[in-house]
């Protein structure tokens, strides 16, 4: 059989129509897209928190604030796939995935509230040593929620259209819930809290409320898709079944898009910040608060604009040409920060993040999808449905770049000469050596995710061969 090359994809998407079957309801998914706003909101807000409460407010060395953002993502990495595997494994009244996610939802909202009740007594080691075990245990709940929940995704549709139209649907309320990941660091600033200390601590406690109950909806509403096979299949090692995703070529490509992605964009993510309050406001920590905040806003509504552009774009020229596209622009964005920084023109700061907010609006859609493609190659190869070890190995990637990032993070931010006792009277080799970071590193990441995705494998012909046999090979359908 002759199979076509992601070159020669097709750019309509309408030669293979969903079928009314493979249409998932509005409900399921609404559920869905509550448990990754969960996720997106448990993944991100100890970064965004992390620098202005630790170094900024407490003095931390930022050396070991980065080493705070980045351990126990590593160590949370290394669980990812014993937690995939044990949930494909996992044979229960409620389904394969459900156990863990709620599980995970009630522990992650529970540390990490307690996480940022730190006691701002003791010295910076013991602050640390209390920061890293919390952490680490909040990180761990929040695996047990997020890897089922992703793989729980994988499975939720068959159909090439439908996983794009489901993983829009996500990225849309993902991008709102960091609308107001955006404002943290303003909220913590609020008059009507005395320090920065007694602000995180009751914006953790609503961000703990919000997180958990977003979770425990993708539980009630999300429901799971197997074969009468699947349902009954033996466990499986987990060893062998980490091998055979790292063996699939599609699989390191697209792990690879989004392990670049995230290590070029986290090692530089407070730098923005520092570059608003000692460049752009010379250091006035409220107004750059607000200029951080409408920064994140304009992102994040971006993508809400861009999601549905995104949509359906993939479904008319494919994924992978539409992904290439959006990437364009991120990189765009990028390099047009040297002018839009600027002490005398402020609100030009906020033109990047729209460029930027297109590329990563295709990310977390199409990547996503591609994903779920990926998974129907997987058990053609191989027999096995492994969603949960494919998408632990595809957070496990997303991870180690965050770490990696996380931990060139504070490195980076003492390479600029950066000296907190100083104020708004950094040096001006300081100021400039962020800037080029800032711009320089998500370049070169961007780049990299972009010639990766020129060679992914998969076009639409491909996935409905893919598809067929399939389905010739494997019983029906249940839900549970």
């Amino acid at each position: 059989m002759n199979r076509p090359s992601a070159a020669e994809d097709p750019a309509p998407g309408s030669n293979h129509p969903t079928r009314p079957e493979d249409r998932l309801p509005l409900a399921e998914k609404a559920g869905y897209s509550a448990g990754g706003m969960s996720y997106t909101l448990m993944g991100n807000a100890i970064g965004n928190m992390g620098n202005v409460v630790l170094n900024v407010a407490l003095g931390m060395n930022p050396f070991l604030v980065g080493l705070l953002m980045a351990i126990p993502r590593f160590i949370d990495a290394l669980l990812d796939p014993l937690i995939g595997t044990w949930s494909d494994n996992c044979r229960s009244r409620w389904g394969r995935r459900k156990p863990f996610m709620f599980a995970g939802a009630i522990g992650a909202g529970l540390f990490f509230v307690a996480l940022w009740w730190l006691p701002v007594t003791w010295s910076e080691s013991g602050q640390f040593w209390y920061f890293l075990i919390l952490s680490v245990v909040f990180y761990l709940f929040m695996s047990l929620f997020a890897v089922p929940w992703g793989a729980l995704g994988l499975s939720l549709t068959p159909d090439y259209h439908e996983r794009t139209r489901l993983m829009a649907t996500n990225a849309f309320w993902c991008a709102a819930a960091a609308v107001l990941l955006s404002w943290l660091y303003a909220l913590i600033k609020l008059p009507v809290f005395p320090d920065s200390i007694v602000g995180v601590r009751w914006v953790s406690a609503g961000m703990a409320v919000l997180m958990t109950g977003l979770a425990l909806v993708a539980v009630v509403y999300c429901r799971e898709r197997q074969t009468a096979g699947q349902a009954t299949h033996q466990p499986e090692p987990v060893l062998p079944q980490i091998k055979a995703v790292l063996a699939n070529r599609a699989f390191l490509i697209v792990g690879s898009i989004v392990f670049f992605m995230c290590l070029g964009v986290f090692s530089i993510s407070s730098l923005p910040t520092y570059i608003a309050i000692y460049y752009i406001y010379g250091g006035d920590e409220k107004a750059a608060s607000m200029l951080v905040g409408w920064n994140g806003t304009v992102w994040q509504v971006g993508s809400l604009f861009f999601v549905p552009l995104v949509g359906y774009a993939a479904t008319r020229l494919g994924k992978r040409h539409t992904l290439i596209i959006a990437l364009c622009f991120a990189l765009a964005g990028n390099l047009i920060k040297w002018f839009c920084y600027s002490p005398g023109h402020p609100w030009l700061f906020l033109i990047p993040p729209l460029f930027i907010a297109l590329g990563f609006s295709a990310l977390w859609t199409i990547v996503g999808s591609m994903l779920a493609d990926v998974c129907d190659l997987h058990e053609l190869n191989t027999g096995s449905r492994s969603e949960g070890a494919l998408n632990a190995m595809y957070a496990w990637l997303m991870k180690l770049g965050t770490t990696l990032a996380f931990a060139l993070s504070g490195l980076l931010i003492n390479l600029t000469g950066f000296q907190q006792s100083l104020g708004g009277a950094q040096s001006g080799t300081t100021i400039l050596t962020m800037r080029l970071l800032d711009i320089g590193v998500p370049s070169a990441a961007v780049l990299a995710a972009i010639g990766l995705a020129w060679i992914y494998p998969i076009s639409e012909n491909r996935a409905f061969e893919i598809r067929g046999e399939l389905e010739r090979r494997r019983g029906t359908l249940t839900r549970s």
